[in-house]
């Protein structure tokens, strides 16, 4: 149970933003509905994050990742089972830790876990080169930048979670 109490769901359905929620609104959603004002601009984000160029399976595969990096249990658990339920693969998640020898994950997708993996653990040292492995695999500037925001959408989300106690 997190650190502090959740927004009650009756108090969410009095918000604008109700009717486009997933219903009941999850535990992190409603943590972070406290605040109506940063829960209202947060889903859409959210829902834009998503929505970018990955499909299901590479953007879970990318969130179960980072999330992994940066510790979060919660995120790391939740969004592993999902993985698990979309690639049917119960060992998806030790293929993940083993990514760059792995035949479960097409290279493209593994150049986006490497810039991942860059990105969270050492920042500082993503150069140039790193976008141009990304482009490499086809992508173009505005879906790396699509693909970088998903990987910093998620390092938020898993501090967000690991910040109040999830």
């Amino acid at each position: 149970m997190p650190w502090i109490k959740p927004a009650k769901q009756s108090d969410i359905k009095e918000l604008e933003i109700y009717k486009d929620l997933e219903h009941p609104v999850p535990v992190f959603n409603r943590l972070i509905a406290k605040s109506p004002d940063i829960f209202t601009t947060f889903m859409p984000l959210a829902a834009a994050v998503k929505a970018g160029v990955l499909n299901e399976f590479e953007t879970e595969a990318v969130v179960v990742f980072v999330s992994h990096l940066n510790g979060c249990e919660f995120c790391y658990t939740g969004h592993g089972n999902l993985l698990k339920e979309i690639s049917g693969d119960e060992s998806i998640l030790e293929e993940l830790e083993k990514y760059k020898s792995s035949n479960a994950f097409e290279n493209h997708l593994k150049s986006i876990l490497s810039y991942a993996e860059k990105l969270v653990t050492n920042p500082k040292s993503l150069e140039k080169t790193d976008l141009e492995k990304l482009k490499e695999h086809g992508y173009s500037e505005k879906e790396i930048v699509e693909i970088n925001q998903l990987i910093a959408y998620t390092s938020y989300t898993n501090q967000t979670s690991i910040g109040l106690g999830l």
